[in-house]
C-alpha cells in the first residue's frame, strides 16, 4: 500500500485526535463542562469580591490610626516589591519546571511520532500561557487594590491587563531561551532581583527617606497597551517558531519534575514538592581542609556550613528573611499596625528558617551518613541545630533590632531565635505523610488526615516562640521582663523541637 499524502501525521493532528479519542471515551457531557466553567467564574468572582473588600477595609484601618514615627516608605512601593517577589518566584519556577515540558504521557507516545514537534508541544505552550495568566492576576490584583487611593474599575482592568501581557511576554523569553538552553542563569537572577528589591528599600528607609514614589505611566495608556501587546505577540510567536528544536531528552527530564512537582503539590507533600524543585548546590571552588574539625559533632557543623556556603540562594533566603520585617516596619500605614508588622516578623523568618533547613531535610532522606559517625541520634540533632541557632540569632537579631530602632529589640531577637533553630530542626526531622492510615476528601483529592500536623510540624513551634514579640509589638516597648520571658520560652521551646526530632532520626 502507499502511503496517502493527504493522511500525514501533523502535530495539530496528532493533538486533534487525541482529544477527539479522550472525549469519545469521557463521560462528561457539554452541561457539566458549563456548569464546571460557570462554578470556576463565580469563584473567581467572590475571590475578587473578597479581596477588594478585604482591602477597602484595611486602607481603612491604616488611615485612621496615626502615623508612625519611623516610617519611611510609601505604601505602593512595598505592595511593587510584594509583587515583584512573587512574580521573581513563578519566573524562576517556570525556569526550572520547563515553561515547555512533555509528561510522562506525551513523552511516551507523542514525542517518537514522526510528527512535527512544534505542532504536538503547541498544546503545552498554551498551557504555560494560561498558567502565566492566573499567575499574573493573583500577582496584580492585591498590588492594585492595595493603592492608597481606592481604584476606579477601569484602573484595576487596566492593571491586571498590563500584569498578564507582561507575563505572557517572559513565557514567551523563556522558551525561546529553553530552545538555546540558556536558562540555568534565569533562576539565579530572579532570586538576585528579589533579595535587591527587599533589601535596598528596607536599607534606605531605615537610614533615610525614600524619595520615589511609584506613579502611572509616563506615555498615554494607549501607547503603553500597544507595546506591551506588541512585546507579547512577538515573544509568543517567536516561542512558537522555536518549540520544534527542543530536545526530546531535555522536554522528558523537565516533565517528570513537572509530574512529581504537581502530584506532590495535590498531596500536600511539601517534602517531595521541595524536592522536585530544589535549588542546586555548586561544587566548591577551592579545597577547604576544615582543619579545626576534630570531633565528630563538628563534622557535621562543617557538613552544614558546606552546604550554607555552596548555595547562593540560601544567602538570598537569609537577606530576605532579614529584611522582610523592616520593609513593613517602614512602610507607611504597615508599620502603625503591630498585626501586619507581626505577620512581617513571622513570614521572614520562616524563609530564613527553611534557608537553614537543608541540612536537616537532606539527613532524614538520606541518614546514611549520619548513621556512620560515632555519635548517637540525640548527638547529631543536637550538632544540627548548632548552625541555624547561630545563623537565625545573627539574622532576628538584625532584623527585630533595626525594625524596632532599639538594642532592647535586637536583644528580643536574639533571644527568640532559638525557637526558631529548634523549628528548623524539627521540620526536617519531620515524618513523610502515612498512607497507610484514613485519607480525607479535599478538592485536590484524597489527603491523609494527619497532613495537617505534617505540614505545620516545624512552624508550629517558630511561631509560638515569636509571641512574646508579638506582645512587644503590641505593647510598643520591651520590658526587662519580658526579655528574660522570651528566652527562658524560646529554650524551652528549642529543648521540645530537639527531643521530639530525636524520635525521628
Amino acid at each position: 500500500m502507499h502511503a496517502d499524502p493527504t493522511r500525514e501525521l501533523t502535530g495539530a493532528g496528532v493533538r486533534r485526535a487525541t482529544r477527539q479519542a479522550t472525549a469519545a471515551r469521557a463521560d462528561t457531557s457539554w452541561l457539566t463542562l458549563g456548569g464546571d466553567v460557570l462554578s470556576a467564574l463565580t469563584v473567581a468572582g467572590v475571590v475578587v469580591a473578597v479581596f477588594g473588600g478585604a482591602f477597602s477595609a484595611l486602607r481603612e484601618r491604616i488611615a485612621a490610626r496615626p502615623e508612625a514615627a519611623a516610617t519611611h516608605l510609601p505604601g505602593e512601593l512595598t505592595a511593587l516589591v510584594a509583587a515583584l517577589l512573587v512574580a521573581a518566584g513563578v519566573v524562576a519556577l517556570l525556569s526550572r519546571l520547563g515553561p515547555v515540558s512533555a509528561t510522562p504521557a506525551t513523552a511516551a507516545w507523542w514525542l517518537p511520532l514522526p510528527a512535527d514537534r512544534r505542532g504536538l508541544l503547541r498544546g503545552e505552550l498554551v498551557r504555560t500561557c494560561w498558567v502565566a495568566v492566573v499567575a499574573a492576576v493573583v500577582v496584580a490584583l492585591p498590588v492594585v487594590l492595595a493603592a492608597p487611593t481606592a481604584p476606579t474599575v477601569p484602573e484595576v482592568a487596566v492593571g491586571v491587563l498590563a500584569a498578564v501581557l507582561l507575563a505572557l511576554a517572559a513565557v514567551g523569553v523563556l522558551v525561546v531561551l529553553q530552545a538555546r538552553e540558556l536558562t540555568g542563569w534565569v533562576a539565579p537572577a530572579a532570586g538576585a532581583v528579589a533579595t535587591v528589591a527587599v533589601v535596598v528599600p528596607a536599607v534606605v528607609g531605615t537610614i533615610g527617606t525614600w524619595g520615589w514614589v511609584p506613579s502611572g505611566p509616563g506615555v498615554p495608556l494607549p501607547v503603553l497597551a500597544g507595546v506591551l501587546v506588541a512585546l507579547a505577540a512577538a515573544a509568543l510567536l517567536a516561542a512558537d517558531r522555536v518549540t520544534g528544536r527542543l530536545r526530546a531528552g531535555a522536554l522528558r527530564d523537565r516533565g517528570a519534575a513537572v509530574f512529581v512537582a504537581s502530584a506532590s503539590a495535590l498531596s500536600l507533600d511539601t517534602r517531595e514538592l521541595g524536592r522536585a524543585m530544589g535549588t542546586p548546590v555548586h561544587p566548591p571552588r577551592r579545597t577547604r581542609t576544615w582543619a579545626w574539625v576534630r570531633q565528630p559533632w563538628q563534622a557535621v557543623v562543617a557538613g552544614d556550613l558546606a552546604v550554607l556556603a555552596r548555595s547562593p540562594w540560601r544567602w538570598g533566603q537569609l537577606a530576605i528573611g532579614t529584611a522582610l520585617p523592616v520593609l513593613a516596619a517602614r512602610t507607611d500605614g504597615l508599620g502603625g499596625v503591630p498585626a501586619l508588622v507581626a505577620v512581617a516578623v513571622v513570614v521572614g523568618w520562616s524563609i530564613a528558617a527553611v534557608a537553614l533547613g537543608e541540612p536537616s531535610r537532606s539527613a532524614h532522606a538520606a541518614p546514611a551518613a549520619d548513621r556512620a559517625l560515632p555519635l548517637g541520634a540525640k548527638d547529631v540533632v543536637r550538632a544540627r541545630a548548632i548552625v541555624p541557632t547561630a545563623a537565625l540569632v545573627l539574622v532576628c537579631a538584625v532584623s527585630a533590632g533595626v525594625a524596632g530602632l532599639g538594642w532592647q529589640w535586637a536583644a528580643l531577637g536574639a533571644a527568640t531565635a532559638p525557637a526558631w533553630a529548634g523549628a528548623v530542626v524539627r521540620g526536617g526531622y519531620r515524618p513523610e505523610l502515612d498512607w497507610s492510615g484514613p485519607v480525607l476528601s479535599s478538592p485536590m483529592g484524597a489527603v491523609p488526615t494527619s497532613v495537617t500536623v505534617t505540614l505545620v510540624r516545624g512552624l508550629d513551634l517558630g511561631i509560638l516562640g515569636t509571641v512574646p514579640l508579638i506582645i512587644g509589638l503590641l505593647l510598643g516597648d520591651v520590658p526587662d521582663l519580658l526579655l528574660a520571658v522570651a528566652l527562658g520560652w524560646s529554650l524551652l521551646l528549642a529543648l521540645i523541637s530537639v527531643e521530639t526530632a530525636q524520635k525521628k532520626a
